[in-house]
Parts: C-alpha cells; sequence; structure tokens
C-alpha cells in the first residue's frame, strides 16, 4: 500500500469525522492512543496529529493506517501534515517530574539494581531525586523533567552534582564508589554534554533511556515521557546536515551571505511552523533600519503566543552577524533601533558564532530595563542544540525560553 500520499482534503474529512465521534471515541475507534507530543492545529482547536494522519489514508486508500505503520513516527505524520499546510505543535508534554522519576525507578529496579530509593536525604537542603546501587557503585541521580540547554544552567547543575557527591561521600556512602547521573527525557548536544562528563556526570537523555526501556521491555511505558524520534534508528538528516553546515562555515565577511542564508534556513527548519516562513532583509519607512529576515508570528498556543502576548512579537526579528568576535553594544543598538511596539514589536533574536561580548551583554540590559525590548543572542552551540532538539521531536523554543528566564531572573 502506498504511503504518505494523503491529500488536504482527505485530511479535512477526517478532522470532521473527529469532531463529530469526540477525541475519546475517534481515537478508540482506530487505535491510537491520546497524544503527548504533537497536536494538528486548525480553526483553533487542538487535534491528535499522527492519528489525524493515519486515519486520513481511508479517504484515499479505503483503509486507515494503524499506530504501528508509522515506521518513521513523527518524521512521517508530522511531516505529511506539514506539507499538506496544516500546522503542527508540539504538544505540552503532559507528565509531571514525580512521574517521570517513578518511572525511572521502576526501569533501575527492572535492570537489575538494588536499594533503589526515591527522595533520600543527604544534608540540609539536600535530597537526592534517586539512590539506587549496582554491582560495584552507588547512583546518585537527579532527575530533570525539561534538559538544563543553557550555560547557567548547565554550571548549575555540575555544581549541585558535585555537592550532593561530596554529601553521600560525607555521611552514609564514604566507601562506595559513586556515580553521579542527570537523568532528562530531553537531549544534549556537545556544549551541554562536555560540561558534565568533564566533571564526572553521567548523562541519562531520551536516546539512552529509550535505548535502555526497550532492553528492558518498558518501552511503552517510556513512550509516554519521550518522543516517537527516540525510538528510531537515527535523527532527521535534514538536522544534521544544518549542523554540518554551520559547524563547517567559516566566520568573516567573506562568508557573510552565506551565513545570513543558512541562518534563515535553521530558523525557518526549527520554527516554521507555528511562525511563518521568513520575510527576507527588511527596511523600516526611513529604509535606514535593516535586519536579516522576520518570521510572522501568529502562533496561538504556546511560546510563541507568549512572546506575542508579552513581547508585542506578532514578527520575530532575526539579524545574522557572521563575525569573527563577540558581537558588542554597537550591534544590539542596531537591532534596538527596529523594534517598536506598533512595528514588528519589541523581540529580536541575534544569530552569531560565539558568546556576545561584555558591552553586549550590558547594552541588552539596558535595553530591556529602559525599553521593555527584549534583545537575545544565539550562539553556533545554541542553535546546535536547538537543530538537535528539533530532529529528536522536542521543542527547539525550549533553549530560547530558560535563555529569556535566565536573563530576567539575573537582571
Amino acid at each position: 500500500m502506498r504511503r504518505g500520499a494523503i491529500t488536504r482534503h482527505s485530511v479535512l474529512n477526517t478532522l470532521a469525522e473527529y469532531d463529530e465521534l469526540g477525541r475519546e471515541t475517534f481515537l478508540a475507534k482506530y487505535g491510537y492512543s491520546k497524544t503527548r507530543t504533537y497536536v494538528l492545529v486548525h480553526e483553533g482547536r487542538e487535534y491528535d496529529a499522527k492519528a489525524i494522519a493515519g486515519v486520513a489514508h481511508k479517504w484515499d486508500y479505503e483503509r486507515a493506517l494503524k499506530p504501528s505503520e508509522f515506521s518513521g513516527g513523527k518524521a512521517h505524520a508530522v511531516t505529511w501534515l506539514e506539507r499538506l499546510g496544516f500546522q503542527v505543535q508540539g504538544g505540552a508534554p503532559d507528565f509531571s517530574e514525580l512521574e517521570f522519576t517513578q518511572f525511572l525507578v521502576q526501569l533501575l529496579v527492572k535492570t537489575g539494581h538494588r536499594n533503589v530509593s526515591q527522595d533520600v536525604l543527604l544534608g540540609l537542603g539536600a535530597r537526592a531525586d534517586i539512590i539506587a546501587e549496582s554491582r560495584d557503585a552507588v547512583l546518585i541521580i537527579e532527575v530533570k523533567r525539561v534538559s538544563p540547554q543553557t550555560n547557567l544552567r548547565i554550571e548549575d547543575a555540575v555544581k549541585q552534582m558535585k555537592h550532593y557527591g561530596d554529601l553521600a561521600r560525607a555521611t552514609h556512602y564514604g566507601d562506595h564508589r559513586q556515580r553521579l547521573v542527570v537523568a532528562a527525557p530531553g537531549i544534549l548536544a556537545n556544549k551541554g554534554t562536555e560540561p558534565l562528563t568533564k566533571s564526572g556526570i553521567e548523562i541519562w537523555d531520551g536516546s539512552w533511556i529509550a535505548q535502555k526501556s526497550v532492553t528492558a521491555g518498558l518501552g511503552d511505558e517510556a513512550s509516554k515521557f519521550l518522543a516517537p524520534e527516540y525510538f528510531e534508528a537515527a535523527p532527521q538528516s535534514e538536522a544534521l546536515d544544518l549542523i554540518n553546515k554551520l559547524l563547517q562555515m567559516p566566520a568573516g565577511r567573506a562568508t557573510w551571505s552565506a551565513y545570513q542564508r543558512l541562518c534563515r534556513d535553521i530558523a525557518e527548519y526549527l520554527f516554521c511552523p507555528p511562525l511563518k516562513a521568513p520575510v527576507w532583509e527588511s527596511l523600516d519607512d526611513a529604509e535606514m533600519n535593516r535586519r536579516d529576515f522576520i518570521l510572522p508570528n501568529y502562533a496561538g498556543t504556546g511560546f510563541w503566543k507568549f512572546t506575542r502576548d508579552k513581547y508585542f512579537a506578532d514578527y520575530v526579528v532575526a539579524d545574522a552577524k557572521n563575525y569573527t568576535r563577540g558581537i558588542e553594544k554597537q550591534e544590539i543598538i542596531q537591532v534596538a533601533n527596529y523594534l517598536s511596539k506598533h512595528g514588528p514589536g519589541l523581540f529580536a533574536l541575534i544569530m552569531t558564532r560565539i558568546e556576545p561580548q561584555e558591552s553586549a551583554v550590558h547594552a541588552i540590559k539596558s535595553q530591556w530595563v529602559q525599553h521593555d525590548k527584549m534583545i537575545l543572542a544565539l550562539t553556533d552551540a545554541d542553535m546546535v542544540q536547538m537543530l538537535t532538539d528539533r530532529s529528536f521531536g522536542n521543542d527547539p523554543s525550549e533553549v530560547i525560553r530558560q535563555k529569556i528566564e535566565d536573563f530576567r531572573l539575573g537582571v
């Protein structure tokens, strides 16, 4: 049977059936579970994306696809829908950190660990989420519902785990070899893994947990916390291709235009949908303040709706700086001059190769405190993290959300 050639008409028929039957009856009829990852947004309503794509087949081929027939998980179902012009968004995870911790306890027991304990007091104000024993070591495990993806949060995780290790060594586990572990259902690129692994901290990320869960016969349970991509053989090749292009492109004036185009392609891959395709090189009325591209923002849910509500970001302004140095104050001022409440909004991204210089950091703070303008710098490392997130079915805007939180809590 041919797969993937669903039509927009068949999807609309399926949405009508979904509305008529209701979610519970529709999913039960065709053998689908409620989504924990991706939702199709149509006329203000949300639908289970994978189920819609599968059932749409019956209008063209007389039979709906079963959930097991999606060999590529989201990479097939959602891609089909996006190609037909439908908006698909990552659904908000509907599990708590406690639920995820309890699943990891189950996984540890299933894989032969002993004396698995949860919420263990190590010292004043310090509790390990999980402590377990393997054949030759004690595991001290910190569970994160969301992976730490900014420098500040990664540094905090390293300090926390070292502190837990010291407390454990001074109290109940002085005679044991230690394994310090950070466990999260997300994915970390090199920017995140290197500081942790150099400090002797293991990372149990979505890929690791998926592999161990399937081996232990807990794949179905793990799928409640992990996107389908974690159970596939490899991440999406488009993300890997963009990562390779970014890392291989030299900084400097000679590759300025190529870097701008690459940043536009990366932004479109990461954020469209829910954002609309980039509008290239926009000028303001005075034809003086020129930014590389903007992304129209009509998102009705999620993080990008938050930026519209909070920062008037009906348009996300993006500027690419292919400098061999970190951006400085003048680059921040240039972007800030383009932002206005009644124009594109008060939110901008500067895509740059390395971390900003101190003068830029101060200028970013000044623009926020004095003019309510939120300007964020995204380095190569940030973009690699977002592309990695996207390739594994996670929300790439999580990096931006964490950067905003870190910035505002540090002002």
